[in-house]
């Protein structure tokens, strides 16, 4: 979602106190759901390089260029960069 229409906040909190949507939060807190650290920056990487494609895959899809700036908040953030390093 943009982060216009709501900020980047989860409903369930990652570590039991924070709802920040962060990518260095959730790799705090892999142990709790048992994941190597390892595993889990694979998975961040793999998803990152994904996400990264998202502008062509829209315009494929056939969504307008103001239709795709206005989603770009929503994929476009610090996470995404943090998660395209680890690849």
């Amino acid at each position: 979602m943009p982060s216009d229409v709501k900020p980047r906040i989860l409903t369930t909190a990652i570590d039991l106190e924070n709802n920040t949507a962060s990518l260095e939060l959730a790799l705090e807190v892999v142990a709790y759901f048992e994941l190597e650290v390892k595993i889990a920056r694979e998975i961040a990487a793999e998803v990152g390089q994904a996400l990264a494609t998202w502008r062509s895959e829209s315009s494929r899809l056939g969504l307008t260029a103001s239709e795709i700036a206005r989603m770009s908040s929503a994929f476009e953030h610090q996470d995404l960069q943090e998660a395209l390093k680890l690849g």
